[in-house]
């Protein structure tokens, strides 16, 4: 029954971390099965000087993704590593000499290794995200995934993860240190990542409000003549 009402409660959470989300934003170029109402990104404000979460992205999970129980979970997308793969998988060979980057999760278990790829088949291994987005956090799994990168080019690994307790992320989000965008594929897998955190930004402050000096005269009798 604890267990029942803790995911129940961290489901509510995310519905109302969604309905926050600014109702200007939109995708650039949306893909086909992107996120619609159930995956989003927290994107830190200014404020957040937190130095683990300071000008991040994070991929939040759906409730449906049950990795803490009645916590609410998700991957940092922003922050390289600089953890060699060796150092995750230091028993094999074959990934002894890979060069890939690995990303900072979040500071919980900040060694266990997770992954967020696109399939067109499920794997009883991986959930399901949104679209053909899932995610994975069985070591032997990863490792099958790495060792033919080819087999799954849109795939990026991750080590540690994100999580709060409902009332902890409720309560950040009520100061204002998040805002909340609908999750993007394309976002997910950038080649740039360091851009990311300034991109979402930008899309999510909401836009000044012009103050009626600032309107020009002639616009400005215009609009006294509309009303």
């Amino acid at each position: 029954m604890l267990r029942s009402r803790a995911a129940v409660l961290a489901s509510c959470l995310l519905s109302l971390v969604l309905s926050m989300t600014p109702a200007h934003v939109a995708q650039d170029n949306p893909n086909k099965g992107d996120s619609k109402d159930k995956t989003l990104f927290l994107v830190a404000r200014p404020e957040l000087r937190d130095p683990i979460f300071k000008e991040s992205v994070v991929l939040m999970f759906p409730s449906s993704v049950e990795v803490g129980e009645g916590l609410v979970v998700g991957l940092i997308l922003n922050k390289p590593a600089r953890v060699e793969l060796s150092e995750i998988f230091p028993n094999n060979k074959e990934l002894k000499n890979r060069s890939e980057t690995a990303y900072f999760g979040g500071p919980v278990d900040p060694r266990a290794p997770g992954v967020v790829f696109r399939s067109s088949n499920a794997a009883n291994q991986a959930a399901l995200l949104f679209g053909d987005v899932y995610v994975s956090f069985d070591p032997d799994f990863i490792k099958e995934l790495l060792k033919e990168p080819r087999k799954t080019p849109d795939l990026r690994l991750f080590v540690g993860r994100s999580q709060w307790a409902p009332a902890q992320l409720q309560n950040e989000m009520v100061v204002g240190a998040w805002y909340s965008v609908r999750a993007e594929t394309n976002l997910i897998f950038s080649a740039s990542p360091q851009y990311l955190w300034r991109k979402l930004f930008e899309r999510a402050e909401p836009a000044p409000v012009a103050k009626a000096s600032d309107v020009p005269f002639g616009l400005s009798a215009n609009l006294t003549e509309l009303w």
